[in-house]
């Protein structure tokens, strides 16, 4: 059996809108395929080649997001688990080289995205996701991040 991938409902939801837009681009590609079949005369014509080579890579992310949502098991947060950090969970650090406080979500690598209305995203599989994941509110850790290391303090924790 494949290996479950666990993830926000959040980033299912955005991993299935990626999804249906992949597909339509891919839709649209092979119109413009099947247009410049009908309009050319020679066979190596560049933008033929090159509208066919996008569409392999457009064919293989598909098949990537497909099989990530076939895989996907949407966690939401327990009732207990309050005030622990786990996946999806919202957490507000205070840390940093100027005691700055943010506000990161916890979430799966496959769906990581820079910035979401203000929070930024975490993987759990990242050196700040590994020291961040299963503290509690008061809790403070320490993070290589590049060259240096980081102090950071779990002001709070709250549902994704």
């Amino acid at each position: 059996m494949a290996e479950e991938i666990p993830m926000t409902a959040e980033g299912y939801r955005r991993l299935e809108e990626t999804l249906q837009k992949e597909r339509e681009r891919r839709e649209a590609a092979t119109e413009t395929i099947a247009a410049l079949r009908d309009d050319t005369s020679d066979i190596e014509d560049r933008n033929l080649e090159a509208s066919q080579i996008d569409l392999s890579s457009m064919d293989a992310r598909i098949f990537e997001l497909e099989d990530i949502l076939s895989r996907a098991v949407v966690v939401e947060a327990l009732p207990g688990e309050e005030g622990r950090v786990g996946l999806g969970s919202v957490v507000v650090l205070q840390g940093g080289e100027h005691g700055r406080e943010m506000q990161v979500q916890l979430v799966s690598p496959v769906e990581v995205t820079a910035l979401t209305e203000g929070v930024t995203q975490v993987s759990e599989d990242s050196p700040v996701g590994k020291a961040l994941m299963g503290r509690e509110v008061g809790e403070s850790f320490e993070v290589e991040v590049g060259e240096r290391h980081v102090r950071y303090t779990v002001k709070s924790v709250g549902p994704g």
